[in-house]
């Protein structure tokens, strides 16, 4: 019995995901091998009877209050749904708004209803519900701590039954940006994965990750739910319109593919062309531009390189609607720098002896016992464009001692600004003040490259 009772154990083991879990055919060879040597033991000895039927009662109330969305007996799935949880809840009418990808597919029934939970040690977390095309997944929880604080998942997962973990990237939206609410004590929002690599959603997987109440990490608790996924209920969540646009900047050929709308956003897939001599680095005054309640203008949302050479742009769109106007504009690029990156001042004499090009202009040197304050900046060139460059933390002096920027709680001393009165795009940065042997030297860990300016307006869809 004892041996089954430490399966029991560690199968509901909050603690760990796919090193320890042992897979449920052996949970329930365990559950069926614990039962029948406690009828065995009842014909034997009927005092032992009632303390092992208690001891049985007692570990499996304790594994249901740990993990209670997916609990087997004899091959028997009791599930947790009723009739109140095939409602649409109103949090979720809400976080998908008016109108939309979201909405579209709400509207055409394709939210699963899920009402599945899971609990431990006053953290709880129940998955109401999912919409999902299996390559993206929408995510509709509900949160609560028997305390009363906010509790959020830290890097959630997805994973298969056997627990391997699917690939995927999570889609974070700006904090200023609709993000759930409040509602009786418990918090109610939305998570939105993409799967990645071909990845593709199985039939059932879990939801797993740690659990975060704002205080310390070891306050954390992990949960998990399993989610089933009705295959006759999946929504349209991608939709590709290709472009196939060539601009060029001064011999800086970049390709806008296509334009991909999926949940929440629309992505526009960039391209550098092979014949380019320059990598282009940033885009610079680039909107995505529609009409909607919330403006015309789409935030940025990401930007990530996806490999050598390719980009993609992501713009905040929650209420586009397939067909709507769009409109790409844009001024300037900043192509990727290729020089030297280094900084050699010698702040006794006030002189700037290298830099990466000579568009660097040292600004000024403040000295005083407590730091020495280094500041340096670029011509301005446009009212929204900002040139900075940033130095990495450690530098050398001139008989190639080490030393470290000044630091508060480990935030450096270091700052940018647009200066109008001196013209330049700024950045300082602070030193201990103290006499140091001349010159020192700064390794950069960011510099501008060239920006090129050419305005331009693209029509994707009219």
């Amino acid at each position: 019995m004892a041996n089954e009772e430490r399966l029991l154990e560690q199968y509901f083991e909050p603690a760990h995901i796919a090193e320890r879990r042992i897979s449920e055919e052996r949970l329930e060879s365990a559950v069926r091998s614990g039962m029948l040597r406690g009828g065995q033991a009842r014909t034997r000895r009927r005092i032992g009877r009632t303390a092992v039927s208690c001891a049985a009662a007692l570990l499996l109330i304790v594994a249901a209050a740990v993990y209670v969305p997916d609990m087997r007996f004899g091959g028997g799935l009791k599930e947790l749904q009723t009739a109140a949880d095939q409602r649409i809840p109103s949090y979720v009418e809400w976080e998908v708004g008016k109108r939309g990808m979201l909405r579209e597919a709400l509207d055409q029934g394709k939210y699963q209803p899920v009402g599945r939970a899971a609990s431990y040690d006053g953290f709880h977390v129940t998955v109401d519900g999912i919409m999902t095309d299996r390559k993206h997944l929408v995510l509709f929880y509900t949160s609560k701590s028997d305390n009363g604080e906010r509790i959020k998942p830290v890097n959630p997962g997805l994973y298969t039954t056997v627990y391997d973990k699917l690939p995927y990237k999570q889609f974070v939206r700006d904090t200023n940006e609709r993000t759930g609410y409040y509602d009786n004590g418990s918090y109610r929002d939305m998570l939105i994965f993409d799967l990645t690599g071909g990845g593709k959603l199985p039939d059932e997987f879990y939801f797993s990750g740690e659990w975060d109440n704002g205080e310390f990490p070891a306050t954390r608790k992990f949960l998990e739910v399993k989610i089933p996924v009705d295959a006759s209920k999946l929504a349209v969540l991608e939709r590709t319109v290709p472009v196939n646009h060539m601009f060029d900047f001064e011999g800086v050929k970049i390709k806008l593919e296509n334009m991909v709308q999926v949940p929440e956003r629309i992505n526009l897939s960039l391209a550098s062309d092979a014949s380019g001599m320059q990598k282009f680095a940033r885009f610079l005054d680039w909107e995505l531009r529609t009409k909607n309640d919330r403006g015309n203008v789409l935030p940025l949302a990401m930007a990530v390189e996806t490999e050598p050479g390719k980009r993609i742009f992501g713009f905040y769109a929650p209420d586009y609607v397939k067909g709507d106007p769009l409109e790409l504009r844009g001024s300037w690029i900043e192509t990727a720098f290729e020089g030297e990156m280094k900084l050699v001042i010698d702040t006794n004499q006030f002189k700037l002896i290298q830099a990466p090009d000579d568009r660097l202009k040292l600004a000024s040197i403040e000295t005083s016992s407590e730091r020495i304050r280094i500041t340096s900046g670029f011509q301005s060139m446009d009212s929204r464009i900002g040139q900075f460059l940033k130095i990495k933390p450690e530098f050398t002096d001139g008989k190639g001692n080490k030393h470290v920027l000044m630091n508060n709680s480990e935030v450096l001393h270091e700052g940018w600004k647009k200066n109008a009165d001196s013209g330049l795009d700024e950045y300082y940065f602070d030193i201990a003040g103290k006499s140091y042997p001349q010159p020192l030297t700064f390794e950069v860990e960011q510099y501008p490259g060239q920006l090129i300016k050419k305005p331009f307006s693209l029509t994707i869809q009219k």
